[in-house]
């Protein structure tokens, strides 16, 4: 099953000295889109991850230099012929991508969503 990996809401950022409670913008858009097409959480394992680096289970999964959310994987076993992955990036047994513009073309040519106007 695919992965979609999110930010928590509702975190601080331990660099600086505000204390200030941030949410990720992107998060919240990705949220919004699982709330209109709520077959994708039926079809997406959505994972929620801490904010601070290093997140572990992204770096064990695709690499500590890709760790970046929101961030999409497909395990290369489930790939059918006719997905189209060729704008990817690879690392071991997942193609993934960090880019918000291609994981939402990804979900419209997979799932049949629409795409940002």
């Amino acid at each position: 099953m695919a992965k979609l990996f999110l930010l928590n809401p509702d975190f601080t950022d331990k660099k600086r000295d505000d204390n200030i409670r941030y949410f990720c913008p992107h998060a919240a858009q990705m949220r919004g889109v699982l709330e209109y097409y709520p077959k994708l959480k039926e079809l997406l394992e959505v994972v929620y991850v801490d904010f601070e680096r290093p997140r572990k289970v992204l770096v064990d999964l695709v690499g500590e230099e890709n760790q970046g959310c929101p961030n999409l994987l497909i395990p290369k076993s489930e790939v059918s012929s006719g997905d189209d992955l060729s704008y990817f990036d690879s690392y071991g047994d997942y193609y993934f991508t960090n880019s918000e513009e291609l994981i939402y073309r990804y979900l419209s040519e997979k799932y049949g969503i629409g795409i940002p106007h």
